[in-house]
């Protein structure tokens, strides 16, 4: 789905203010920042496979969550979670991204900067969209990264920081013909969307204050409209 239709698609889901009979209704003014956190806010997936000590496979979903929370000077931003991938008996994982698939987990939080003009908010967040990936600013959390089933045993934990400084994540749109296509068509054939709803997909790339950086092809978990 394109960067604008699907924020066109959220603020649609917005309710309106009430008007008396025969007043114009006008959509909500927001600006360019408020309309970019609701355009990710949301539960996503991406499909990993975990090979269990007995030799079959399970697909497992890693999941994250952006959920909206304001900032106590005022400020709005998304509390972003990493729930990790835990399956018992598990041997090692793997996914389209990793050769063997990390356990991440914890909870950092991002910010979006852009004019603050509520009258052409989303004049303002379509012309960002369609200048190329939208980025999100972090400044504070972490994440822990350790390994999955026999790994865990044998690598040390690590710690992502998120607090600051180049910290940062770049929403994308997914490209045909990439891995991040092919796991989302495979995603959609085992799982296909609720008739009426459109499910939003990204390419989500982190980059912690320190080390490298990772990707997520986020598919929008629909599970709870069903």
């Amino acid at each position: 789905m394109r960067f604008a239709s699907a924020a066109i698609l959220v603020l649609a889901l917005l309710p309106g203010p009430a008007y008396a009979q025969g007043e114009q209704p006008q959509p909500p003014k927001m600006n360019a920042d408020e309309i970019a956190l609701l355009f990710l806010a949301g539960r996503y997936v991406m499909p990993v496979t975990c090979k269990l000590a007995d030799g079959t496979s399970v697909e497992v979903d890693d999941a994250i969550e952006f959920k909206d929370s304001p900032e106590a000077g005022g400020g709005k931003s998304l509390r972003v979670t990493f729930f990790g991938i835990q399956v018992p008996n598990a041997e090692f994982c793997y996914s389209a991204i990793d050769r063997r698939a990390p356990d991440r987990r914890g909870v950092f939080f991002i910010h979006f900067r852009s004019r603050n003009r509520p009258d052409f908010g989303m004049a303002d967040f379509r012309r960002l969209a369609k200048a190329g990936p939208l980025t999100y600013n972090a400044h504070r959390g972490e994440l822990r990264v350790s390994g999955v089933g026999t790994e865990a045993a044998t690598q040390a934990p690590s710690v992502l920081h998120f607090d600051g400084g180049d910290a940062r994540l770049s929403v994308e749109s997914v490209v045909a013909g990439t891995d991040g296509a092919r796991v989302v068509a495979q995603f959609l054939e085992k799982h296909p969307t609720k008739l009426g709803l459109n499910r939003r997909i990204f390419t989500l790339r982190f980059f912690p204050k320190e080390g490298g950086e990772f990707l997520f092809y986020a598919i929008e978990d629909d599970r709870r409209f069903r």
